[in-house]
């Protein structure tokens, strides 16, 4: 089925969302505020009312006697505010048009992971939540089919996470408990220690990738600035060498990093060679392979399926190897969408 692009106007709409995003991002308070002023003894001081977690309520805070200073960080708290009210309004009109929000739990964990740093340390969204994203940076609709899943995988390059002088607040655990309590850690099987993965009841999972460094390793490695440990994989860091920031609709949306979407289609089709021929892992070949022929088919329509053609160009260097796996990948794509990034085309 040919791709649909989106109407002008959401493509637009969507752009505006992303640099409101940017703005709330640069903020020092988070969107929902609520600012006032007290008379006490005859000086003026100012409080803050901040969201907090789903589950929990908004508390006041103290912030200071008014000075100048105190007033200009306020009133981009309250500028802010307002944009949060004008976000509210393009995700409505986005969601009508067919651009895919995550599921709640979604929404939340990702809401919070960016609220405690995750993002703004480079961390990078990666895995089918993603893959969503795409629809409103291409401006095209996405099949149902390649959009559903039921877990939110993060990666940060480990050179990244040692080179940082910076962490999220608190523990990874303890960020994932304000969204559900009942998260916990899944040891690791190699190491018992080790936890790159936290699960709740019901069967959703969190994973935290990183890059694999020398020989193929399946220990688990630290990553200081987003403090849990995470499983090295490799091919991972062709994935994260280019990314780009991303709107996610959840209620305000969230400013997220996910990889450009022509590395997200390379890898796909690298990947998709690694998966066993039978049951869940065949589906998920099957998966990827349909994500990164939706990719290539969009980046088609966008005219950017030089961008496409230039990764795989890059990933083919890498080796023997990888030129092999390019080629059984590429081989189960559909064969006017492999047609169409055939060399001389």
């Amino acid at each position: 089925m040919p791709i649909q692009e989106l109407p002008l106007v959401i493509q637009t709409s969507y752009a505006e969302l992303v640099d409101l995003l940017r703005v709330q991002s640069a903020s020092d308070f988070p969107a929902g505020s609520t600012f006032r002023k007290r008379e006490i003894s005859g000086k003026t001081y100012w409080y803050v009312q901040e969201p907090t977690g789903p589950n929990g309520r908004p508390a006041e805070r103290y912030l200071g006697p008014d000075t100048d200073a105190l007033a200009a960080a306020i009133e981009k708290g309250q500028a802010a505010k307002a944009d949060a009210d004008a976000r509210k309004a393009i995700i409505r009109s986005l969601k009508g048009a067919g651009i895919p929000e995550p599921d709640p739990l979604t929404a939340a964990v990702i809401e919070t992971l960016a609220d405690a740093g995750v993002f703004r340390l480079r961390g990078v969204l990666v895995g089918t939540v993603a893959f969503q994203t795409y629809a409103g940076l291409l401006g095209v609709k996405l099949p149902g089919a390649s959009i559903r899943t039921g877990d939110v995988d993060i990666a940060q390059d480990y050179g990244v996470a040692v080179a940082i002088d910076d962490s999220i607040d608190g523990s990874f655990l303890e960020i994932l408990k304000q969204v559900d309590k009942r998260f916990a850690p899944v040891p690791h099987i190699s190491s018992p220690t080790a936890a790159t993965t936290y699960a709740r009841p019901g069967g959703y999972r969190v994973d935290v990738l990183t890059t694999n460094r020398g020989k193929d390793r399946d220990a688990p490695v630290r990553l200081p600035s987003l403090k849990t440990d995470a499983v090295p994989l490799r091919f991972m860091d062709f994935l994260l060498k280019e990314t780009v920031q991303a709107a996610m609709l959840s209620k305000t949306g969230v400013l997220v990093n996910v990889p450009t979407p022509e590395r997200y289609a390379v890898h796909k089709i690298v990947v998709a060679t690694m998966r066993h021929s039978s049951g869940e892992s065949a589906a998920k070949a099957d998966k990827d392979i349909a994500q990164a022929a939706t990719l290539i088919e969009a980046l088609s329509a966008k005219r950017h399926l030089d961008d496409f053609k230039s990764a795989l160009a890059e990933a083919k260097k890498r080796g023997a190897g990888w030129r092999e796996r390019i080629k059984v990948g590429m081989s189960r794509l559909p064969d006017d969408t492999r047609e169409s990034v055939s060399p001389g085309k």
